[in-house]
Parts: structure tokens; sequence; C-alpha cells
């Protein structure tokens, strides 16, 4: 840098062809009298090796009485970003083999879908068929009927395999015109809902960046404007409905229909108001929709590896920087039942996972970091190596741990250019490579579970209680895809009966899916003695209004749990009745001490 403190320190300077105009440094060294020798640039080394999948897992921390196992790697899977499992128990993975800039460096597209068994039962996926490939950087897969759902910007694709060969033959476009551009901001997620739509964070190519978002419906051949905002649909007939949004990846609910998103630098946020709620009047400003639920921005992390170089935010070192894939918790299989919901970050650039709990606050919710993780978080890897991009409650009620594998998870478009320069030749070094890690408590191993294509229409109802959220949200789908009229009365049954909460809140769901919910059922549910299937109530009665009804939800106006009345308040704004309009009214002066 300055040649007056090197020279008479160096009896010969070797200057490395790189792109570096070799020729000009040269010169200035020549000037100095001192001999130069110009030779072939070094190919650069990474500063750490790859480890192998026994390796990389010896290097991974988790708390005390907790154990993790390796359920998959390479070759089986390679550069895998998110995953769901299907009927029949197998585990649907998507891989963004062409990060962070295609496969030949250019926008190449080479994004694949692959389908892993476990044929011997001993919890390790040992069979693997690459079913689809030559996508668009997949971000998002949810098994579907008898295919996947895949989002690979700018569409979002339904893949079938009809022959039975195990590859796909059937691409159906649904959706098209998602914003493409950096990998990391594309759209991506998609999640069951209790109001039977699938939920999809449109990462941050949206609107705020001077364009226009507007999706095309490939199956009713409407447009639809989402601006800066997620959104929902309809895979079989092309519906969508823009939401609260935009989460950058993943979007994520709760055992009651509470979503939450997340940004780099924002682990956790829950979304407090939701946008069919807020758009009702175009001339008012809404606010904002979002609660901040794990503070401040950029929180501290608490990781197992040394530090990484860092080309920018150095005062952000050990801190959040790449958070992704928030997502709760949803089993008592792990914890045991607590009063706290158990959120997990995803924050691959120092290689871990964080555990937050989850507390009810008003409207919305408070979290603290667990106690038990000590001086690391819960899932802490000492290999540089190790990317955490997502994490999923397995069906078997254990944490699921994706790990994208790669020695650079940074995008290039977020390093300025010395940073370019310095990685270039690390761009896509891990390529071939993935991990999957499942978490459980020692003295619990995973739950055995059975697949739910091969249940009875009985046995499907009973697993709408089941304590797993994977399993409660795939029967629900179950039982709108087969239509069985047989489920009506089952169903009814369980509302009536069911001193299980969860099976009373998917039994509603189910029969508002079968278009056989009732005005009385509604009424019943409204008198629940669980808060969130009073909240469910209200938002099933939005589109069935009765007078029975409204005098069952005029009786929530002084309900103990604030999350009812603030749903009460924005249910009553759907209905035109004078009566809604007087319980608004009471809502409106009662004086509550919470800006939402």
């Amino acid at each position: 840098d300055n040649f007056a403190n090197v020279e008479g320190k160096l009896d010969e300077v070797a200057v490395f062809d790189r792109a570096l105009k070799p020729q000009e440094i040269a010169a200035h060294f020549q000037a100095s009298g001192l001999p130069v020798r110009t030779q072939a640039a070094v190919p650069l080394q990474p500063s750490s090796p790859p480890l192998s999948p026994a390796e990389s897992l010896a290097r991974i921390h988790v708390p005390s009485g907790f154990k993790v196992e390796l359920a998959a790697a390479e070759p089986l899977l390679e550069s895998p970003v998110a995953l769901d499992w299907d009927t029949q128990g197998r585990l649907w993975v998507v891989e963004m083999v062409d990060y962070p800039l295609g496969l030949d460096g250019k926008g190449q597209p080479g994004g694949r879908v692959r389908r892993l068994e476990d044929s011997d039962g001993d919890g390790r996926y040992d069979q693997s068929t690459l079913f689809a490939e030559g996508l668009k950087f997949p971000t998002g897969i949810l098994t579907w009927r008898d295919g996947v759902l895949v989002t690979a910007a700018p569409e979002i694709l339904f893949l079938r395999d009809t022959d039975g060969d195990g590859r796909v033959d059937s691409r159906q476009v649904l959706f098209s015109g998602f914003l493409e551009g950096n990998q990391q901001l594309r759209v991506n997620g998609l999640r069951w809902g209790l109001d039977n739509w699938v939920y999809c964070a449109s990462g941050a190519h949206h609107g705020g960046y001077g364009a226009t978002t507007r999706i095309k419906s490939h199956l009713n051949g409407q447009d639809y404007a989402i601006g800066s905002r997620d959104f929902r649909f309809k895979p079989d007939t092309g519906e969508l409905d823009p939401q609260s949004g935009p989460s950058q990846f993943g979007r994520n609910p709760d055992d009651w229909g509470n979503w939450f998103g997340v940004q780099n630098s924002w682990p956790l946020w829950h979304y407090v108001l939701a946008d069919p709620y807020l758009r009702r009047n175009p001339y008012v400003a809404a606010p904002d929709p979002v609660h901040q639920v794990v503070t401040p921005k950029n929180p501290p992390v608490f990781p197992a590896s040394a530090p990484e170089k860092r080309f920018h935010s150095f005062n952000e070192a050990g801190h959040f920087t790449s958070a992704c894939a928030a997502q709760i918790y949803r089993d008592d299989w792990l914890f045991g039942a607590t009063e706290d919901r158990h959120a997990f970050t995803s924050e691959p650039f120092h290689n871990l996972v964080q555990h937050n709990l989850v507390r009810d606050e008003g409207v919305s919710f408070s979290a603290r970091r667990g106690e038990a993780e000590g001086e690391r978080d819960f899932f802490a890897s000492e290999d540089r190596w190790c990317r955490p991009v997502m994490t999923r409650t397995g069906p078997d009620g254990a944490l699921w741990v994706l790990d994208m594998y790669r020695y650079m998870i940074e995008h290039p478009e977020w390093l300025p250019p010395e940073g370019q320069a310095d990685l270039l030749p690390h761009y896509r070094l891990g390529e071939e490579r993935g991990r999957l890690y499942r978490v459980y408590a020692q003295t619990r191993p995973p739950r055995p579970w059975t697949p739910l294509g091969k249940l009875t229409l009985p046995q499907l109802v009973e697993t709408l209680g089941s304590p797993n959220g994977w399993q409660r949200d795939q029967a629900q789908m179950l039982l709108l895809w087969n239509r069985d009229p047989a489920a009506v009365a089952l169903l009814q049954d369980q509302v009536r009966q069911r001193p299980n909460a969860f099976a009373r809140l998917h039994a509603l769901a189910a029969l508002d899916g079968l278009d056989a919910l009732t005005p009385e059922l509604i009424e019943l549910a409204l008198a629940d003695s669980h808060p969130g299937i009073r909240r469910h109530a209200l938002r099933l009665g939005e589109r069935r209004f009765s007078p029975g009804i409204l005098v069952a939800a005029e009786k929530l106006v002084n309900d103990p749990d604030p999350k009812v009345r603030l749903q009460l308040a924005c249910t009553l704004g759907e209905w035109t009745d004078l009566r809604a309009g007087q319980a608004l009214g009471r809502l409106a002066v009662a004086n509550y001490q919470d800006p939402f």
C-alpha cells in the first residue's frame, strides 16, 4: 500500500497475474531497484476445508439433555433450502444448486426437487430420487395432492409424476409475474393455513423497489396486484389474496392462526393486523401491521464458530445479519407442555439456530432467549461451512434443521467490490454438499408416526387432535382433498364433544373447507372456553352472518383475552348491521393501553 515502507525490506517481489494490473504494480517496485518476477496466480484456497458429514456432526452443539443426529447428507441431497413431507411419509427437498448466480455465473438455472425415503425405518434417509431439475433458483415446497407446489420466480409451479417413474412429467404454471433478481429475496415459503389457503412470503422484490408487482393466475385468468405484501392462494382454483408483509424468507404460523415473519436483521415479528381489514378503507393510511417480537434490531447471537471475515457492517459481528425461516415449533414432544411458544430462527452466516421463548403479551407477543442455551445458541456449529437455512417441526416431533452447507452464504450483491474480488473463487464452494439434522430430547426419541395416507377416515379425523401441528395440517388437507361426505358428521361431533382444543379448532376449519359449517356450530365456538377457538370462530362468522352469530359475537366485547377483542373489532367491520356498529362503539371507548 505504501511503497516507501516496503523499499529496502524485500529481496524480490512476485507480482501475481490477477485483476490488479500487475504491470503497474511492478513499475513501482522496479523504480526502487528491486528485481521483479511475474508469475501466474495461485488458486486461492478457502480459509477452512469442508468437513465430512460425520466430522461436521461432531462439531454441532445443542443444550444438555438434547441430541442431534444426521438424517441425510450428500450425495442424497445437495444445496438444500426447503423441505416438506407427503402423505406417504416421504421427504421432498428443493435444492438451490444454482446459488448464487447460476450454474454458469450468469443466471443459468439449475435448481432441483429431490425425494428422499427411509427404506429401513432407522430414521436416516437412504434412498434419493431426482424428481425435477433445471428450475430457476427454487425457494419453497409444499406437498399437494399427488405432487408438489414449488416457488421458483417468476413462477409458482405444480409438479407431478403421472406415469410412476419417479420423475416429473406434468409441469403446470399456477402463477407467474414474481420478480427475480437477488436469489435471497424471491417469492418463497408455501405454508398451509387454518383458513384452507396456502400462504407465501413475497421476499423483498416488490413494488417498493419501483417495480409493479402484478401476478397472473393461469387457473382463472385474473391479474392480482400484491405490491409489497405477502399473499395467500388457492392451488386448485387460482384465487390470490394479498396479506400483510413482506417477509424475506419464511412466513410461518403458530397453532392458532397467528402468522410470523422475518428479515435479515429482525429475527421474528408477528403480523398483528391482517391486510384484508387494513385495505377496507382506501382513504385511510394503514398503520404498520407488524410487531417486532425479538428485539432490538440485529440482536446478539451466540455462535460456536470463530468469527468470519466481514466486508461491511463491522459493528454487527456477533449479531443477527442473516436471520431467516423463523418458525414456531408446533408440538409438545421437544420441550413438554409449556406456557411458552418456542421460536427458532436460522442464522446461517453465524452457523447457528437461535431459540427464543415466546409468550402472549396483549394483542401480540414478547420473547426472551431460552435459559438453557447458556453461552451458545440452541443449535451452534463450529464448522464454518454449516449453514442452517430452515428448521421445521417434523411429523415425529423432532426439530429438523436443513443445512445448505456452503463455504460462502452471503450473496455477492451484498458485498463491496473488495469483498466480491476476495470471495470470487469461492462463490459456489459446497454446491455438491448438503446436510439434514434432527434434534430431540435424549429422554424422548422421535415419536413413531404412520403416514397419513394410510389412515382410515375416522383415524384421519382423530388426527385433527394430534399435538403435532404438521400432522393436524396434513389431516385437514386430506379431508378437503377426499371430500368424503361421511366426514361431516364426524367433524361436527368433534366440535361439539371433544375436550381437545386442537380437535375442535381443526374440525371447524375442515368443515369450513367442506362448505359444511353451520351457524349453530359457529355460535357454539364463539362461546368456547379456549380464546384461540373464539378468535377463529369470529373469522369464520364473517362470511356467514346471522342474527344468532351477531348476538354471540356481541358478548365478546368484554372478553378477557385482548387478541379476541382485537379480532372482534376487525370482524364487526365486515358486517353492516346496526348492532355491529354499536358493539364497535363500545370497543372504541374502552381506553385500551395498546397502540394496535
